[in-house]
């Protein structure tokens, strides 16, 4: 059996035909497949304004830099973050100036815990971040609750979650800002990118200032536009407003090849998720007979879970630990990876101090799990592979 990786990237003709037009069209900075991603990302996920950014990390640090601007917050400003996370998460609040804490989570759904949440809380914390881990949402209701309760403001990390839905309400759409990862191995792609999402003229406006050197005008006519039309805004004062600047800004964008892959990309969204949920389903049917032993990636009904990997967390009962379950995989070209820990990486060891011990359910699932693939890209056979050899290691 070839290599079974946890990510893959599907090309079809549609995405080579825009990716084509935005090559023969000559303009490959920022403009109308750029547009038009932003805008239907934004809407697929019930909001009105996206802006598109070159990574998901990059759409972290920018979300946080605009409620700072907003809000008014100080280098004391405290953010809550989960215990269990890919590690950009935590580190933009950190590259924004401000103080990270952490939250355990939630042994079953690997996401930060509501209950944990206001044990955390201080007088200066100004905002939650949750992190819809491996494709499963958030409580939102009971973290929107929490936040309301004490005046905090909400970014969702919605880097592995695209289009997953809370009672039929998608994610992104509880918060004050969405930032989402459209990195290659992700739900969907652009190669490299970022997307942040709002309902909020006033945010949209700082995001896409901030994403673009700070500029002052950030109308989508001067930033995506034709070329070969000008902007009545642009010359209305001394100074064109396009190359004026108000903030400290970054070089945070994409171009039009990002774009139109994209958007091709989008109008695939329900074959890829469709695949993916199939898969995911799959999967957990044929393991099932080994469930005493591992916990598989189960979620409520009012849940729709996008499965951007297939999670599994070894039990105190299992006759094999992790390692060797994770070394036997990988021999039969299984690829796997950890579960995202975070507080035992030696960085976070230097900044923070040995933590993990303070947060019991993070520390469990670092030492006892990983993922595997159930990508889109999967079929029948190599699924079946994936069941044979992991019944294998119990039989």
């Amino acid at each position: 059996m070839d290599k079974i990786g946890v990510g893959y990237a599907s090309v079809t003709d549609i995405e080579k035909k825009y990716v084509m037009d935005a090559l023969d069209s000559q303009r490959l900075s920022q403009g109308k497949y750029v547009a038009k991603f932003e805008k239907m990302f934004a809407n697929m996920h019930g909001l009105r304004y996206g802006v598109m950014c070159n990574s998901g990390t990059s759409a972290l640090h920018l979300a946080i830099l605009a409620l700072k601007e907003v809000y008014g917050w100080d280098e004391d400003t405290e953010i809550l973050v989960p215990a269990i996370t890919f590690i950009a998460t935590s580190n933009s609040v950190l590259h924004a100036g401000l103080k990270a804490v952490f939250v355990d989570v939630d042994i079953h759904t690997y996401n930060m815990d509501p209950d944990e949440i206001e044990k955390h809380i201080t007088d200066k914390t100004r905002c939650i971040i949750p992190v819809h881990c491996f494709g499963m949402p958030c409580d939102m209701e009971k973290i929107s609750e929490i936040a309301k309760k004490h005046d905090l403001r909400i970014i969702e990390d919605c880097a592995e979650s695209h289009f997953a839905k809370i009672n039929g309400k998608t994610v992104g759409s509880f918060s004050d800002i969405m930032a989402c990862s459209t990195y290659v191995a992700h739900t969907l792609t652009t190669g490299v990118g970022g997307v942040m999402c709002t309902n909020d003229t006033n945010l949209a406006e700082i995001l896409r200032s901030l994403v673009a050197h700070g500029r002052a005008c950030t109308c989508e006519r001067c930033i995506a536009s034709d070329a070969n039309q000008v902007c009545p805004k642009r010359l209305k004062t001394d100074m064109d407003r396009r190359f004026t600047f108000v903030r400290l800004g970054y070089s945070y964008r994409v171009g039009e090849l990002e774009g139109a892959l994209g958007l091709g990309q989008l109008e695939r969204a329900d074959e890829i998720m469709d695949a993916r949920h199939k898969n995911a389903e799959y999967l957990i049917g044929g393991l099932e007979c080994v469930e005493k032993y591992i916990q598989l990636p189960r979620h409520p009904e009012n849940i729709e879970h996008t499965y951007m990997m297939f999670p599994i967390l070894v039990k105190p009962e299992s006759p094999v630990s992790k390692n060797e379950i994770v070394k036997y995989l990988e021999s039969k070209n299984i690829e796997t990876r950890p579960m995202l820990p975070l507080l035992n990486q030696p960085i976070y060891k230097e900044l923070f101090g040995d933590i993990e011990k303070d947060y019991p359910n993070a520390e469990y699932i670092d030492k006892n799990g990983f993922y595997i693939g159930c990508h889109h890209g999967l079929g029948k056979e190599e699924l079946d592979y994936e069941i044979e050899t992991i019944k294998e290691i119990f039989a």
